[in-house]
């Protein structure tokens, strides 16, 4: 009786699953192909997008080509191997597990093919291919043969490496000149070190910039943030050694980014530009980022102020075990030794870096002329009954008074002063009145939908027209924040906030 063989691996199988092994991009794929191009010792990588119509199919093409070490015919054909690698689980380099190569590859082509040579003239190659290995015609890596590139590509430098896929059925975006463009933003971000320092990336003849989320060094990005305080390093204890002694160095940067220069910026500038939806932490392994988001700040909330300053977190491959590292070097998941090491300082400043930059917008906001609708308001409060509660409501939401709430008979005019606020509120309404002894604050909800699509777009236009229709919005906010102030008794002003609660959730409802 036959017994039957149970392989650890179904190959056919296997091989389709693996292309879902969790590449979030195209450009975090290609980011694999760069490391190795970097390790092997490359100072330029071109990446080269053709679509060509081949009996009115468009395929796509994608090759990454350096000028590295290159690899003998052994090293190829374990470099296509799925766990092959010369430096598996090596903490040296940027690689560790020997599946960036084929792993990247097939998550977005059916076919990889690599060329390389240690010498001129002499080209080894092999290739992978899911539907030859879906239907078992190949059950191991075939034996790398001679040949020249294929379509055209050129081993002009000594040595080298050419990676080409075929066949891309899962390029996103699929459009070649879109893709190009993304794929740049990606690149020169994550690898903004090594293009600081030298190395040449191109893609389709456009040289690739350096990115810095920092806003420090100059690039292909807005320039001018400031460092904050010195960089913070701390000696951890490498994982797993048994002399004690054995540490690896974690350091920490701060950037404060320039209120009063970049505040003007329009919204969809500061989008751009990546100020708007910026704020947090860039992760940054062996110079390499392999990560970004609010890590490590323990109880602190993310706030719109916080777009306005940065952090850069970096450490080496040695400490992938405590940082979470995943195989696709393509986000962290924190251990809570690391968390209890660096949490305690980087929430700490990054409170200190969001009182700064509330401090600053405030003080812009003070030395600016009242607007239209504020001005308007005020010269006309007088003629309203004043309301008969004088509450302190500022504080409970973070707002401090302004030294126009305060009455000097000789200059102020009877009647209420008037200020907008803006912040990220818990509550579901689109505005919160506040009312202090001689001020009312308009408090306005950045997460409500109305403020984002109907009241920013409005506030930031230079139109005169549209500066008249602010005005009347703001009128008709002031009015409806005066008349709640003006409600007295406890049962009328729960019945009043109520009330404008389920207005606010009926016009997130009306905008969907």
């Amino acid at each position: 009786m036959r017994i039957k063989d149970y392989p650890v691996v179904a190959l056919d199988r296997f091989i389709e699953a693996t292309r879902d092994s969790g590449y979030k991009t195209t450009g975090s794929a290609v980011a694999e192909l760069v490391d190795n191009s970097f390790e092997a010792g490359a100072t330029a990588v071109v990446v080269t997008i053709d679509a060509t119509n081949n009996s009115g199919k468009r395929e796509v093409t994608f090759s990454v080509k350096d000028n590295g070490c290159g690899m003998t015919p052994a090293v190829l054909r374990l470099a296509l191997q799925f766990g092959g690698s010369t430096r598996f689980n090596s903490r040296v380099g940027v690689g560790r597990y020997g599946m960036g190569l084929p792993n990247s590859s097939l998550s977005q082509s059916r076919r990889l093919e690599v060329y390389s040579w240690k010498t001129a003239g002499s080209v080894w190659w092999s290739y992978l291919d899911v539907d030859e290995i879906a239907a078992r015609k190949i059950v191991s890596v075939p034996k790398p043969k001679r040949g020249r590139p294929a379509d055209g590509l050129t081993a002009e430098s000594p040595s080298g490496t050419i990676v080409r896929w075929c066949n891309c059925d899962r390029l996103n975006p699929k459009k070649v000149k879109t893709l190009a463009s993304k794929l740049a933003i990606e690149l020169g971000r994550i690898f903004r070190r090594q293009i600081l320092a030298g190395k040449r990336i191109t893609i389709n003849g456009e040289r690739v910039k350096s990115i810095d989320p920092l806003f420090l060094h100059r690039g292909e990005n807005l320039v001018g943030a400031s460092r904050y305080g010195p960089p913070l390093s701390y000696q951890v204890q490498v994982p797993g050694t048994e002399d004690g002694r054995t540490v690896s160095t974690v350091y920490v940067t701060f950037s404060e980014l320039p209120v009063d220069q970049w505040h003007g910026l329009s919204n969809q500038e500061k989008r751009k530009f990546g100020i708007s939806k910026g704020a947090g932490v860039s992760i940054m392994r062996s110079n390499r980022e392999i990560d970004s988001g609010w890590f490590f700040m323990g109880s602190k909330r993310k706030e719109n102020y916080d777009d306005w300053w940065r952090c850069e977190v970096r450490f080496d491959a040695a400490l992938d075990e405590l940082f979470g590292v995943t195989h696709t070097k393509q986000g962290i998941h924190p251990t809570d030794e690391i968390v209890d090491i660096l949490a305690p300082d980087i929430e700490r400043i990054a409170h200190e870096l969001n009182a700064n930059v509330r401090r600053k917008f405030n003080e812009l906001k003070d030395a600016e002329i009242s607007s239209e609708a504020q001005s308007r308001a005020e010269s006309r409060d007088y003629l309203l009954e004043p309301p008969r509660s004088r509450t302190q409501t500022l504080t409970r939401y973070g707002v401090s008074p302004s030294n126009r709430s305060t009455f000097h008979p000789s200059v102020t005019l009877p009647g209420f002063a008037y200020r907008i606020e803006h912040r990220v509120l818990r509550e579901l309404s689109f505005f919160v009145p506040l009312l202090s002894e001689r001020e009312i604050v308009l408090l306005l909800n950045e997460d409500h939908p109305f403020y984002e699509r109907v009241y920013v777009p409005i506030a930031s236009s230079a139109s005169l027209d549209v500066k008249g229709t602010l005005a009347s919005l703001e009128l008709l906010l002031f009015a409806a924040a005066r008349a709640e102030c003006a409600v007295t008794t406890k049962s009328e002003k729960a019945y009043a906030g109520s009330l404008r609660e389920s207005w606010s959730n009926v016009l997130a409802a009306f905008l969907g």
